[in-house]
């Protein structure tokens, strides 16, 4: 069997004429991001040597709530949410929002 061929069902109907409704596409990015920035807690989070329960503690928040965040389980992405992940694991959080989707959300080193 030759899988070359396989699209998704989206793309398919992108082909078609027919386009997903603004609000499924809304949600999609969100849960996109939110895929890229529980990457990103996890990989930084580990890099300092941190369990989920001391990033926790930092964030005001149990381990659990980490490994959901760290597994895309929470939604939505606030501002709020983003800021005290800058705090708590000492980075810049860069967000960059495009109408038409492919937004971005990247973890920087904090000025000293």
């Amino acid at each position: 069997m030759n899988h070359t061929c396989w699209t998704l069902a989206r793309e398919r109907s992108t082909v078609q004429g027919c386009s997903e409704p603004p609000e499924v596409a809304a949600e999609r990015e969100q849960i996109r991001l939110a895929l890229a920035l529980g990457q990103l807690v996890y990989d930084r989070r580990t890099s300092l040597g941190l369990s989920q329960s001391a990033l926790g503690e930092r964030l005001g928040m149990t381990a659990d709530a980490v490994d959901a965040l760290e597994l895309a389980g929470m939604l939505p992405v606030t501002a709020g949410l983003l800021a005290r992940l800058a705090g708590a694991l000492d980075v810049t959080v860069d967000l960059h929002v495009v109408a038409d989707g492919g937004s971005t959300v990247a973890f920087g080193e904090r000025a000293a």
